[in-house]
């Protein structure tokens, strides 16, 4: 059985991929190089999760989980920089997931907490761009388990 850290992981993957998907190459929790043929790839990973203090034994948990949504592009054009490779993904998967900020009901809200930005030379121009949401979710109190 899937933690709901799990689950709201998988509910910002199936919504960036939705008809028409964001990118074609979105990974979950990737440690590894992105493979050299994905011009465009995501990364979705959850990173560290803080229950609501005051919280009752046995009873339901409220949960404040930290996700990163990693965006990669790669361009060619000697013109272009990393940002501004990578900035279209960016507005696509932030507005994606704006458009779904309940994510079908997994979680109560979805917001954004930070985003940074790299570029870096490699053959072509890379830009990366983290974006750092917080998801307000509920367990229940003896498992990890979305209530």
């Amino acid at each position: 059985m899937k933690t709901s850290f799990s689950k709201v992981v998988s509910a910002v993957i199936a919504a960036l991929a939705a008809e028409p998907p964001v990118c074609k190459a979105i990974y979950r929790a990737r440690q590894a190089t992105i493979p050299a043929q994905d011009e465009q790839a995501i990364v979705v990973q959850w990173e560290q999760a803080m229950p609501a203090a005051g919280t009752l034994q046995g009873a339901p948990i409220d949960w404040s989980t930290r996700l990163s949504v990693e965006c990669y592009a790669r361009s060619t054009d000697p013109n272009d920089n990393g940002d501004q490779a990578v900035d279209p993904l960016l507005a696509s998967v932030y507005e994606r997931l704006a458009e779904q900020a309940t994510l079908g009901g997994i979680v109560f809200d979805l917001n954004v907490a930070g985003i940074q930005v790299e570029t870096a030379v490699d053959g072509g121009r890379t830009g990366w761009v983290r974006i750092v949401y917080d998801a307000s979710h509920r367990t229940y109190g003896n498992n990890l388990n979305g209530s």
